[in-house]
């Protein structure tokens, strides 16, 4: 499909939360609760455990997902940071997280580790606790934005000259007439219609197939039927029911499908709005 910049997502913002990232953490605190680590399993019955771990695992999942959302803006401007950002976040939410599970201790068991070397050992233990827990939600997210399969830029010899970039292989099977200035594609029964600034034709394919042939050039699918190149973006449109219309550099209204609005928003079409 289409190929965003490093560090925006592939993925719609709902599909990975409720897909990727609240699975693991349900499927985390359920662990926890049955093997019951940390003197829970020998404290605590099987019910208690799993309200202890899943409220644990809950709150702290909610607060990474808070600041991961609030560091997402920095993250598109500067993808390099990555690391930083990741281990900045990890700590914020280790730190208020330690509070809580000492507080949680003192009135549910009764240990009072509200002094500094108790809190120093508990935030240990919540730290790696929440390494453990996030790795593959942050893992995927990480894929997800380009971030892990970023390519290392290598400067040429000074006496070669880059190579020319690949042309997306679609772009192949445009008519002449129409040139390579691919504004967007329109699904018509078993054809695919692209829209160039010269005009548009059929091309007997799937629209999927087609948006595989175009890895490379930065557009994104915005609906079931319609995928866009994000310089034919002139003006982003919402219709008085919110839903999202974008207007092309050659007059095209492409309706946005609610499935695909987040990413339009989070790629920074919307900024593009009109009157």
């Amino acid at each position: 499909m289409d190929t965003p910049a490093i560090g925006r997502p592939r993925t719609p913002y709902r599909r990975r939360l409720l897909g990727r990232r609240l699975p693991v953490l349900l499927g985390a605190a359920l662990v926890l609760a049955l093997l019951g680590p940390f003197g829970t399993f020998a404290d605590l019955t099987l019910t208690q455990r799993l309200a202890y771990w899943v409220g644990l695992i809950g709150l702290g999942g909610l607060a990474f997902e808070f600041l991961t959302l609030a560091a997402s803006r920095l993250l598109r401007e500067r993808p390099e940071a990555w690391r930083a950002l990741l281990a900045g976040v990890t700590l914020a939410v280790a730190a208020p997280m330690t509070l809580a599970v000492a507080l949680l201790e003192k009135s549910l068991r009764g240990k009072d580790m509200l002094h500094p070397p108790g809190l120093a050992e508990l935030f240990v233990y919540v730290l790696l606790v929440t390494l453990l827990v996030s790795a593959i939600p942050v893992w995927l997210e990480l894929r997800d934005r380009g971030l892990l399969a970023a390519p290392t830029a290598t400067a040429p010899l000074p006496d070669q000259a880059p190579p020319p970039p690949s042309e997306p292989a679609f772009l192949a099977r445009l008519p002449a007439r129409l040139g390579r200035d691919l504004l967007a594609l329109e699904m018509e029964d078993h054809y695919v219609r692209a829209h160039t600034a010269e005009g548009s034709d059929l091309i007997l394919m799937r629209l999927r197939d087609a948006i595989a042939e175009l890895a490379g050039l930065d557009g994104m699918q915005v609906h079931r039927s319609h995928w866009v190149a994000a310089a034919a973006v002139s003006v982003v449109e919402r219709k008085p029911d919110g839903k999202l219309v974008l207007v092309l550099r050659n007059g095209l209204r492409v309706p946005v499908s609610r499935s695909h609005a987040s990413a339009v928003r989070e790629a920074g079409w919307t900024e593009k709005t009109g009157p």
